[in-house]
């Protein structure tokens, strides 16, 4: 049997124990991430988009707009009549490259293309050549933040690039709801925010570019393409703060904003006599847990009164008895 000494170890561990547990039906907390918005397209407008155009780059510049379009033997880097959709001027990659996103630098555009590993930068009013770059892996979409080029690749990466030199600075993964986010094609910058399409969905997503998660989400299935395929293409026309989005072979081009969704779904009834019980449920936990521990030390002092009276845990010897 256990000692004097023995039952106070038991009680000294048990206390420590419960003292440094959480207590019974803690949770872990799911809400640690941030978890993007949720929202639906509202079209203001629409106007005549190329339907021949396999977009992959949209970008404004002062008002004017000009596009990126990919395919074999039919990519090109044009300026565009948003009023018409009109092409006004365009300029033909060679038939061996797959046109891809674009953006600005300054008064100079910057265009990628898929599998090539090159990026080439124009002056714009010319479309004259300035200056080629190589690249490891393929080239989906860009955009230009003020400091770096980003570009992504089709995975949950997205690069950070010397926008003179056009050599990898950085990297960031994105995350939408804790998740890796793969297929991020064409970008867009957005009042700090940086929007993109994720190919073959109906999904704009806008990321914050220091951590990289998703902070809003946009269904946009509600457009319609009008038997053209996905959805890509973000443009953002600061004069006139209006954003348009399109598709490849779309024949419109739409401008948008962004609402909440009405919420459809109400709480079923008796979901508050749920949600009482739970609470209670953890209130009687805690009370039950904190009796327990008490139990303990009140037990664990009488022990130790006990102890003491009779001597101690080692009384003193006291010689052979008479």
């Amino acid at each position: 049997m256990l000692g004097g000494r023995g039952v106070l170890a038991v009680l000294f561990t048990a206390i420590f124990l419960l003292s440094t547990t959480p207590l019974i039906g803690a949770q872990e907390d799911e809400s640690a991430y941030v978890r993007a918005e949720s929202y639906l397209v509202v079209v203001h407008d629409n106007v005549t988009h190329d339907s021949g155009a396999y977009t992959q780059g949209l970008e404004f510049y002062q008002g004017r707009l000009f596009e990126s379009t990919g395919k074999y033997g039919e990519s090109t880097l044009r300026e565009v009549n948003l009023s018409t959709g009109e092409v006004i001027r365009s300029l033909n990659l060679s038939g061996g490259e797959f046109g891809e996103g674009m953006t600005f630098v300054g008064d100079e555009i910057v265009q990628l293309t898929w599998k090539n590993g090159t990026a080439y930068r124009y002056d714009m009013d010319t479309f004259e050549m300035i200056a080629n770059y190589s690249y490891a892996g393929e080239g989906w979409g860009l955009a230009y933040d003020g400091q770096h080029l980003i570009m992504s690749d089709g995975s949950d990466v997205l690069q950070f690039r010397n926008a003179s030199t056009f050599e990898l600075v950085s990297t960031l993964n994105v995350t939408l709801n804790n998740q890796s986010l793969n297929r991020i094609n064409e970008l867009e910058m957005v009042e700090g925010l940086l929007m993109a399409n994720i190919y073959q969905t109906d999904e704009i997503v806008a990321i914050d570019l220091v951590s990289g998660v998703v902070v809003q989400h946009i269904d946009a299935s509600d457009l319609e393409p009008f038997g053209g395929e996905v959805l890509n293409g973000i443009a953002f026309d600061s004069t006139t703060q209006s954003l348009w989005v399109t598709g490849k072979y779309w024949p419109k081009m739409y401008n948008i904003t962004f609402t909440v969704p009405e919420p459809d779904i109400q709480d079923p009834p008796g979901s508050e006599i749920i949600e009482e019980e739970i609470i209670t449920s953890t209130n009687v936990n805690s009370i039950f847990s904190e009796a327990i521990l008490f139990s303990l030390l009140t037990l664990t002092v009488i022990l130790w009164a006990m102890n003491l009276k009779d001597g101690g845990p080692n009384p003193p010897d006291r010689g052979p008895s008479e």
